[in-house]
């Protein structure tokens, strides 16, 4: 089993453990999530299909299973993590990522915590070297600001941590990374238990615009990486800091170019000319290179 994932079936109570720990033991590399429902049996996600636990013996989940899952994944400690939980996810060691749904408490418009879990989607964190290879040959041939598009679950941020890893190292770009919710580069005592490069400085647990801001006064980073572009106020940011010759490593959730074009907040990157090119995931997890620089027909 991947080091990075022995954690994982301490998580589960027994028998859950040991069917979980057989999972990983045997197709860790294609695991992708675990995940939770209330009634319904543990599953697995594989290459975009939901399996049952090969485990006949198991009993549906029930509110007291995804309880202990997460209560370990919280390190016992539920009022340290409250504003994860107001996100909706809690970030473990290793990048891996603890999805939560249930009953939400909600304040002044805003969610304030979850109760009653109904359900509980574990992401796991991995590493693939090289699945960003056509990717980073575009880029020494062309440097430019790249973003990578896919689906939810497609590897976007699998890539873009590859992406920044090989051009800080073969290339000695300086790279600044908002790592926003700690799956990119998810330090522990300031060290990097995932690679992200001997040149990345990283800054996690910071809301991507206001990171991509401190960067620019703090670190003068020749590139910025972050993940999962969705809000005006991360458009705005990084259309400021292109403004002051950064250029930028990120990720958004489209199935393309046109696809991305369709969604009013991106409208203004591909306005403004922020991309230069876009690498789009494919089924088989390859990478299909698309310009950007110059608009798309049509806007």
């Amino acid at each position: 089993m991947d080091k990075r994932l022995e954690e994982i079936p301490r998580l589960f109570p027994p028998p859950y453990q040991r069917a979980v720990e057989t999972l990983l033991t045997e197709r860790g590399d294609r695991v992708e999530e675990l995940r939770l429902r209330v009634g319904s049996p543990v599953s697995w996600r594989c290459a975009g299909r939901e399996l049952y636990l090969d485990d006949a013996a198991l009993p549906p989940a029930e509110p007291g299973l995804l309880e202990q899952v997460f209560r370990r994944a919280s390190g016992n400690a539920v009022y340290a993590v409250e504003e994860q939980i107001s996100r909706g996810c809690l970030t473990l060691p290793g990048g891996h990522r603890l999805g939560l749904c249930g009953s939400a408490a909600v304040e002044r418009g805003s969610i304030r915590t979850l109760r009653e879990l109904q359900a509980l989607n574990l992401r796991l964190a991995r590493e693939r070297p090289g699945c960003a290879d056509a990717l980073v040959s575009r880029l020494w041939a062309r440097p430019g600001s790249a973003l990578i598009l896919g689906p939810p679950g497609s590897g976007k941020t699998t890539v873009l941590r590859d992406l920044v890893r090989q051009c800080s190292d073969r290339f000695a770009w300086r790279i600044g990374l908002v790592d926003e919710r700690g799956e990119l580069a998810a330090c522990r005592g300031g060290r990097p238990q995932l690679a992200v490069g001997r040149r990345t400085d990283v800054l996690s647990g910071c809301p991507k615009a206001a990171g991509v801001e401190l960067l620019v006064r703090s670190m003068a980073p020749d590139w910025i990486a972050l993940d999962e572009i969705t809000a005006e106020a991360d458009v705005e940011a990084l259309t400021r800091a292109s403004y002051c010759g950064v250029r930028f490593f990120a990720s958004a959730h489209a199935d393309g170019p046109e696809d991305l074009a369709r969604r009013p907040v991106y409208r203004r990157l591909l306005d403004c000319a922020v991309f230069d090119c876009a690498a789009v995931i494919q089924t088989d997890r390859s990478l299909r290179m698309e310009p950007l620089g110059q608009g798309l027909p049509g806007l």
